[in-house]
């Protein structure tokens, strides 16, 4: 776990992960800033990214989508069920 984008990303070059799971809203990096960084990285660029976030506009899920997230999901309407089937089809 990480409390802000820049944590998060420093702990991503640390060690291999899987996945990543992240808010869009934090400090220090947004989650949008986070995922460019991982597509641009050539050791990071294949690691799943979902983003779970209370922004919900079409631009923002574009913005998201376009940063390079392969999964964007709206916490408004979440469910556990949409992020572990999300997870599933990612790994």
């Amino acid at each position: 776990t990480a409390n802000d984008g820049l944590e998060a990303w420093n702990a991503l070059k640390q060690g291999p992960f899987d996945l990543l799971v992240s808010d869009v809203e934090m400090p220090r990096m947004d989650g949008f800033s986070l995922t460019s960084r991982i597509r641009a990285d050539r050791e990071l660029t294949q690691l799943p990214v979902v983003l779970v976030t209370a922004l919900h506009s079409a631009e923002d899920r574009a913005r998201g989508l376009e940063a390079g997230a392969n999964a964007y999901l709206v916490k408004s309407g979440f469910e556990q069920d949409s992020l572990l089937d999300a997870i599933r089809r990612l790994i």
